[in-house]
C-alpha cells in the first residue's frame, strides 16, 4: 500500500512547482507552448500528435466552443489523448475496425469528446486527490489519483490514463496530455464489480442479499434510479487472508442459522449493507476528524482523517502490528488502498479497503446538520445567490417541508456571512411550521441546539419538537435585538435516542415572525 507516499505529496508538488520556475530546467518541455492560442487551435495546429482528437472536436461541434472563452468565466481544462492513445483504444475495442468507424458513431463521439473537457480551468498544482471540482461537458465527474513512490509520482485520471504532459496554458484554459482515452462511465457500481474477478466474493454476496438491485440503472437512459452512494470493498485477497474463500464462507460466518439473506435483519444482509454509504464521496470529499457516515445497514461507519490519510473505524480492532527496531505500532483501523480507489461509476464511487469491514458501533459524537443532504439545497449550492421556493416547489424537497406560509427562502453566499456556518441559511416568515428529516443518529443522550438569528424585533417565538414530541420551552428569537452576533446557539433541551434511525425536527411559530435557521446540533 502506498499510503505513506501521500503524506509527502504537498512537498512533491512544491518541488515540481520550483522546477517549473527554473527557466533552464523546465519540468516539461514546451510547457509555455500555445500561450497565444486557444485550446482548439493548439489541438488542430498539431496534427502529428493530436489529429484524431482534433477530428473529434469538429465532429462533436466543439471546435468553436474551445476557441472561445467559457461563458461562465472559468475557462476550460482538456485532458488530451494522443493519436497513440486513440490507436490503442480502437485496437482494444471490437466495436470499431478503425478510426473512421468511431467517427461514424456520432452519438458516442458527442459524449466521448465532451467527457474529456472539464468546465473549469485547473492547473496540476490544484489537482485534488479525488474528484475534480466541476463536471465535464458531458455532465460527468472525473477523479484523480496518484501512484508511484516519493521519487516518481504519476497522476492518473479515472484510474486509467496517466498524465504525460501538464499545464499547457492557453488563452481559454489548460491542456493536460494523457496516454489513454477516457471512456465515459456507463456502468453501475455493481456492474463494475461484476466485471472484475478480484472482487468475486463480495459481488456474489451483493447478488445473494438482493443489494445489487440498489445499483440498477434505468434501461436505455444510463440514469441511476437510486440515489448516489459510496462503496468500501474488500478484494478476494483480503477475504482469503482472513480465511474467507467463498460466498458460503461468508454465509457460515454472518448468517449460520438463517437463509433469508434478503431480510434486512439477516446478518449477511447487514454485513453487505454496511459497505454502502448513503452519499457519493470520493476520497477528497470525506470531511475530516471522526465523522460518522450513514450506511445501508443498522449502524453508521466512522472515518477519521483527510483525503490521503483516512482511517476507517479506528479503534474497532487491532488488524496488524508493525515493528521497526524497538518501536511497535498497532494498526487499529481499516485502511484505504489508495491506488485502487476513487473509482467513478454512474451510481457513485468505489474505494478498496485492506481488511474485512464488520459492523461496529462507534461512540456518539457531535452531529451538525445544515440541510445540504436535501437534493434541492445541494443543487442550489452549485452557485451562490438567493433562492425562493413556493407551493409548487414543495414536492421537490426530500427532507424539508413547511406549512402555514407560501414561501421558503434559501441563501448561499460566496463571502463570509458573520457567524453563519457554511455561508448559507434557510429563512421563513409568518405563522409557519417547518420540518427537517435528519440522517440517522447513534443511540444516546444529546443536548439539542439550534443556530438561529436573534437580533431582529420581528423574529418569531417558536417551539421545537423532535419526532412529534416537544423539547424544551418556548424560544423568543426577538429577545436580543441589539446583539452583534447575528447567529447564536440556542440550547433547547435533552433528547434521548434509543435506536439508530432518522429523526424529524419540527419548528412551529407560536408568535408569527421571521425565522433564520442556520443549523441543528446534537451534542452527546
Amino acid at each position: 500500500m502506498l499510503w505513506h507516499v501521500w503524506r509527502f505529496f504537498p512537498l512533491l508538488l512544491l518541488m515540481v512547482s520550483c522546477k517549473q520556475d527554473l527557466p533552464l530546467v523546465p519540468f516539461y518541455e514546451g510547457i509555455n507552448e500555445g500561450m497565444n492560442e486557444s485550446i482548439a487551435e493548439y489541438v488542430l495546429n498539431r496534427e502529428e500528435l493530436y489529429s484524431m482528437f482534433g477530428e473529434l472536436l469538429v465532429a462533436g461541434s466543439l471546435d468553436g466552443t474551445l476557441t472561445a472563452y467559457n461563458p461562465h468565466g472559468n475557462d476550460y481544462t482538456l485532458f488530451l489523448p494522443t493519436n497513440d492513445a486513440f490507436e490503442s483504444f480502437i485496437e482494444s475495442n471490437p466495436k470499431y475496425q478503425d478510426f473512421q468507424d468511431l467517427l461514424y458513431d456520432t452519438e458516442y463521439v458527442h459524449v466521448l469528446v465532451r467527457f474529456h473537457i472539464v468546465n473549469l480551468a485547473i492547473q496540476k498544482n490544484d489537482f485534488p486527490f479525488g474528484v475534480l471540482p466541476d463536471t465535464t461537458l458531458s455532465g460527468d465527474l472525473l477523479n484523480l489519483g496518484f501512484v508511484g513512490d516519493i521519487d516518481s509520482v504519476l497522476i492518473k485520471v479515472n484510474n486509467e490514463a496517466s498524465i504525460i504532459q501538464s499545464d499547457i496554458e492557453l488563452t481559454n484554459g489548460y491542456i493536460h496530455v494523457i496516454d489513454k482515452m477516457l471512456e465515459p462511465v456507463v456502468e453501475s457500481s455493481y456492474e463494475w464489480l461484476s466485471t472484475k474477478d478480484q472482487y468475486s466474493i463480495f459481488t456474489a454476496a451483493m447478488a445473494e442479499t438482493g443489494l445489487r438491485d440498489t445499483f440498477k440503472i434505468e434501461a436505455g437512459t444510463g440514469i441511476s434510479i437510486f440515489p448516489p452512494n459510496t462503496m468500501l470493498i474488500e478484494p478476494d485477497a483480503v477475504f482469503e487472508k482472513n480465511g474467507i474463500f467463498s460466498l458460503d464462507d461468508l454465509k457460515s460466518i454472518y448468517s449460520p442459522d438463517r437463509d433469508d439473506y434478503q431480510d434486512y435483519t439477516n446478518g449477511l444482509y447487514q454485513f453487505v449493507a454496511y459497505h454502502i454509504l448513503e452519499e457519493k464521496n470520493f476520497l477528497n470529499n470525506f470531511e475530516g476528524q471522526n465523522t460518522n457516515y450513514n450506511t445501508y445497514a443498522s449502524m453508521p461507519l466512522r472515518i477519521n482523517g483527510l483525503g490521503i490519510d483516512l482511517k476507517v473505524n479506528e479503534g474497532s480492532s487491532v488488524y496488524d502490528t508493525v515493528i521497526v527496531g524497538i518501536d511497535t505500532t498497532l494498526i487499529n483501523f481499516i485502511g484505504i488502498q489508495y491506488d485502487l480507489s476513487n473509482v467513478a461509476t454512474k451510481n457513485g464511487a468505489i474505494h478498496i479497503i485492506d481488511n474485512v469491514l464488520e459492523l461496529y458501533r462507534p461512540s456518539p459524537i457531535t452531529r451538525n446538520f445544515q440541510f445540504t443532504e436535501d437534493p434541492v439545497i445541494a443543487d442550489a449550492r452549485k452557485s451562490t445567490g438567493e433562492y425562493t421556493f413556493d407551493e409548487k416547489d414543495k414536492e421537490k424537497f426530500e427532507y424539508i417541508s413547511w406549512e402555514g406560509v407560501e414561501v421558503l427562502k434559501y441563501e448561499y453566499s460566496a463571502s463570509d456571512i458573520p457567524n453563519m456556518w457554511g455561508n448559507d441559511y434557510l429563512e421563513i416568515n409568518g405563522d409557519f411550521t417547518i420540518s427537517y428529516e435528519l440522517p440517522g443518529i447513534l443511540p444516546g443522550n444529546y443536548m439539542l441546539r439550534i443556530r438561529a438569528n436573534d437580533e431582529y424585533n420581528n423574529n418569531a417565538t417558536i417551539q421545537i419538537l423532535v419526532d412529534g414530541n416537544r423539547v424544551g420551552g418556548n424560544v423568543d428569537l426577538s429577545s436580543n435585538p441589539n446583539s452583534n452576533s447575528e447567529i447564536i446557539n440556542f440550547d433547547i433541551g435533552e433528547v434521548v435516542f434509543e435506536n439508530y434511525e432518522r429523526h424529524i425536527i419540527t419548528i412551529k411559530a407560536l408568535i408569527p415572525g421571521r425565522f433564520i435557521w442556520d443549523a441543528v446540533i446534537f451534542n452527546p
